[in-house]
């Protein structure tokens, strides 16, 4: 066990303290320096001021070209034909056991462990 004399306690309590001020002046300066950007007059610029961007090929088409269309209106056609929907319920059992059930049915039988399922309606 080393002792230490009250003169290297008093040296090692002065270089915390100027350690210590140090830090604190530095996060104040920096504050300071925040708040000075923050409080600057705001520069507004008229959209009329801002020069065009100069055409790049790469830019996106908003109107179809004169020469491909000159009577400005194009009408496509489509077949509509109706379809059916199939839905296919997915049952899980309690074992781990996944199968389909094309109708939802409040009770199911597991294939593997025979247990009956209790089931509910999707989002009730």
């Amino acid at each position: 066990m080393t002792r230490t004399s009250v003169a290297d306690q008093s040296a090692s309590a002065h270089k915390m303290t100027a350690l210590g001020s140090r830090i604190g002046r530095s996060r104040v300066a920096s504050w300071v320096g925040e708040l000075r950007d923050r409080l600057k007059p705001t520069t507004y610029v008229d959209a009329h001021e801002i020069p065009d961007d100069a055409p790049s090929p790469y830019r996106a088409r908003l109107t179809v070209p004169a020469e491909q269309n000159p009577t400005g209106v194009e009408i496509q056609g489509r077949e509509v034909v109706r379809g059916e929907i199939t839905l296919i319920y997915e049952v899980r059992c309690a074992c781990g056991k996944r199968w389909f059930s094309p109708c939802l049915e409040n009770l199911q039988l597991c294939p593997r462990c025979d247990r009956a399922v209790l089931l509910q309606a999707p989002g009730g």
